[in-house]
């Protein structure tokens, strides 16, 4: 998995999102929490297509959220679970429903073990379930992908 991090350049650049995507959706799974053990549904957004700082990509997922649009806001509402603590913290985490920590997006990306670090593949076996996202989604954070 590859992390990479462009800078801004274009207007929704500018206003803080990096990451554009009309072709997006929510993928969930049951994961043991990172800190008491219980399982738990933890998220991440996966775009089949995209750009990232004006660049195209496809099939990369998106960790470490530090913003997003109303339209994304909203939808994420479903799954109140995957927040920010308060508007001081830096980013978006999945919190545990039993002892209330945030989990390290980071590392459910980042090993083949890891229940988002092949996305694609792990909808194809059926192992996680998504949810499209309607419309177009604006946000910022840090994407991963797979290089062959």
């Amino acid at each position: 998995m590859v992390c990479r991090t462009l800078w801004p350049r274009h207007n929704d650049l500018m206003e803080g999102y990096t990451i554009v995507s009309h072709e997006a959706c929510v993928v969930a799974t049951t994961t043991p929490c990172q800190h008491c053990g219980a399982d738990i549904e933890v998220i991440c957004i996966h775009c089949f297509g995209g750009t990232v700082a004006e660049e195209p990509l496809e099939q990369f997922t998106v960790s470490d959220i530090r913003e997003m649009d109303e339209a994304l806001a909203d939808q994420l509402a479903l799954w109140p679970h995957f927040r920010k603590a308060t508007e001081l913290d830096g980013v978006f985490a999945n919190y545990c429903t039993r002892c209330g920590e945030p989990q390290d997006d980071r590392l459910l990306h980042s090993q083949p073990e890891q229940p988002f670090f092949d996305v694609p593949t792990a909808i194809v076996s059926g192992e996680v379930t998504y949810t499209p996202l309607i419309g177009t989604i604006r946000l910022s954070g840090d994407e991963h992908f797979l290089v062959d």
